[in-house]
């Protein structure tokens, strides 16, 4: 199978993900949401979710700066990060909602460095996690 079809499955999965997350806490469900972050964090990064939530976000980046992952991999694992923060959000853990919103905005920051072209929802997703982590 070539390396794109691979990719392109694995992002397929990935937006799967998110969208059971947002279903679990739509549902009333936050802490099953979280299950399924730890679980694919864990094949994303080899990391727990337990341990991103007290990582400097700059330890963070840095890690997802030597995976090389395309824009594409980094808007997913950013939507990724916000959904977990929205989780944290709603069972009442501000502590770890606001450490997961720091590293989606700093993914997100990340993401419009290294890729130039402009995203008017990217700006605006931006300035509403500012809003949150102030």
């Amino acid at each position: 199978m070539p390396k794109e079809d691979y990719l392109l499955k694995y992002l397929e999965k990935l937006s799967r993900v998110i969208a059971a997350m947002m279903g679990f806490r739509d549902k009333g469900f936050p802490e099953d949401a979280i299950r399924l972050a730890d679980e694919t964090y864990k094949e994303l990064l080899d990391l727990k979710v337990e341990e991103l939530t007290v990582m400097p976000v700059e330890k963070f980046i840095e890690i997802v700066r030597k995976t090389g992952y395309s824009s594409t991999y980094l808007e997913t694992l950013a939507q990724l990060a916000n959904e977990t923060a929205n989780s944290f959000q709603m069972q009442g853990n501000e502590l770890f909602a606001q450490s997961f919103y720091l590293k989606t905005l700093n993914l997100y920051l990340f993401l419009n460095d290294k890729d130039k072209t402009f995203s008017f929802e990217r700006g605006m997703i931006i300035a509403k996690l500012e809003q949150l982590t102030k």
